[in-house]
């Protein structure tokens, strides 16, 4: 892999990540080679509505392939809150679409970065093919994205965009869980969702919320990222 360049222009750095977002970075590094960055998005508001749950995601770059898998209820919802749903991954083939995408609703977006040999990242990209191989495309508004529906249904807590990316982070070969228990706080629901969520199934590591999530990746100092990018309006 081609070491880094350092360079103090955080515009720069956007241009080449292909982001229109801001970071809060001073001094950033233009990455060459292949990486992952693990794309977490805090909450927001939207129409006045109050939206605290977050988003996981996963971008893998290697070669000229710059992808994007994005799991979340693209679709019908039913149960307890509208927390379950049809489960509809999107990939996009271009990252500006999707951050402008996730910006538009004036989210901040956190990106963990982490270099990565090629055969590792072509690795993520086969699961994730494996994933939607003969699945259905579903019509979707965005001409970089491709939305399939998966045969498992989206579940609050076994089954959602932060659970995805994980499984799909961890095939990278990054030790990117450690000491999950210190961080499993369910941040983002409220307390009433937090006792319906205790009467669920939860992963075995026990994180399935975006921003404990992004609190694990912070804390972590087994794989700790390379880089750290923060995308907003």
């Amino acid at each position: 892999m081609v070491q880094p360049t350092k360079t103090n222009s955080t515009t720069q750095a956007a241009k080449n990540t292909g982001a229109s977002g801001k970071t809060t970075k001073t001094n950033q590094v233009v990455v060459s080679g292949a990486y992952m960055e693990i794309l977490v998005g805090g909450p927001y508001k939207w129409d006045g509505v109050v939206h605290p749950y977050g988003h996981a995601a996963l971008r893998i770059v290697v070669g000229s392939k710059d992808v994007v898998y994005d799991f979340g209820r693209y679709g019908l919802t039913w149960g307890p809150f509208d927390s379950e749903g049809e489960g509809l991954l999107n990939v996009w083939t271009s990252f500006k679409g999707y951050i402008s995408n996730e910006n538009r609703y004036g989210r901040t977006t956190t990106g963990f970065v982490y270099y990565l040999e090629s055969q590792k990242a072509e690795a993520v990209n086969a699961h994730f093919a494996e994933i939607i191989a003969s699945r259905k495309k579903v019509k979707e508004k965005f001409a970089t994205s491709t939305r399939y529906l998966l045969p498992k249904d989206y579940h609050p807590t076994t089954y959602n965009c932060t659970t995805m990316t994980i499984e799909g982070a961890k095939v990278s070969g990054k030790s990117i869980i450690q000491n999950p228990g210190q961080y499993a706080e369910m941040r983002g629901l409220s307390w009433i969702e937090k006792q319906a969520t205790r009467t669920q199934n939860l992963p075995e590591n026990g994180i399935f919320m975006p921003a404990d999530f992004q609190a694990m990746l912070e804390g972590n100092t087994e794989a700790h990222y390379d880089k750290k990018n923060v995308y907003k309006k």
